[in-house]
């Protein structure tokens, strides 16, 4: 799924006889060709990942990458991300959601189970009660507050204390944005990360711990390529070529 490469067959690249000059040609007209597809194919998947995914980040929008051919390696290679500057990179959230499957571990999963609170077996879905952001996560500053108050950052200084706790509850009644963990079920609430309100006994569901995450196949990228391919491939050819010809200076 990472990655696609697009190439040419020179030996029968117009279905016709070529000239020797054509043939002087061909290679550096096929890597324009093939990065001219690639490049189709790269905003074809910006183009479908809003209409596929809930919302999208910029970076998932922004997943598909190419690297250009050239005379010597005359094929394109279409790749997804696999860096981020922040966050998990595309190659390895996307692969559950491209081909199906169980997704991969987030880092606050990996964070939470270092700390005994998340089995190795289960994963964190977001809850009812939480407020998702205009992507339809629960939001980064949020995740990073839950850290902080379940001592689970990597970071030590950034866990908040059982004092600094008390000193922020001891300033207002308010409970908001107290958060606690249930790893067995309690009554009616599920295992999960719960969110106190106000003043009373009532809590919203942030996080709900369960032994499944799986996905089903959403979009079939190899076909998109392919598709892709076929229908611009000979059109580019042929193009090059011709443009290549125009400046072509002819053989001894």
């Amino acid at each position: 799924m990472a990655q696609i490469r697009i190439g040419v067959d020179p030996d029968n690249a117009l279905g016709r006889q070529l000239s020797d000059l054509e043939k002087s040609q061909l290679p550096y007209a096929a890597s324009q060709a093939a990065n001219k597809v690639a490049y189709e194919i790269r905003e074809r998947w910006k183009r479908q990942a809003p209409r596929v995914f809930d919302r999208p980040t910029p970076l998932t929008v922004n997943a598909a990458m190419y690297r250009k051919a050239t005379k010597a390696q005359p094929y394109a290679e279409i790749f997804i991300r696999d860096e981020a500057f922040k966050g998990t990179p595309p190659a390895k959230y996307l692969l559950a959601e491209v081909d199906g499957g169980q997704r991969r571990r987030k880092g606050f999963e990996r964070l939470l189970q270092s700390r005994g609170l998340l089995s190795p077996t289960q994963f964190a879905v977001m809850g009812r009660g939480a407020q998702a952001n205009q992507f339809g996560n629960v939001p980064a500053g949020q995740v990073t507050k839950i850290l902080s108050q379940l001592g689970a950052q990597r970071d030590r200084y950034q866990n908040q204390t059982t004092v600094s706790r008390k000193r922020r509850r001891g300033k207002s009644n308010n409970r908001d944005g107290e958060y606690f963990v249930i790893t067995k079920r309690r009554g009616a609430l599920r295992p999960g990360i719960y969110e106190r309100i106000g003043r009373g006994s009532g809590v919203r569901s942030i996080f709900i711990f369960t032994n499944t995450a799986a996905y089903t196949p959403r979009y079939d990228i190899f076909g998109m390529a392919e598709d892709t391919w076929k229908r611009l491939m000979p059109f580019f050819l042929k193009r090059e070529l011709e443009k290549a010809m125009e400046t072509a200076r002819p053989l001894p």
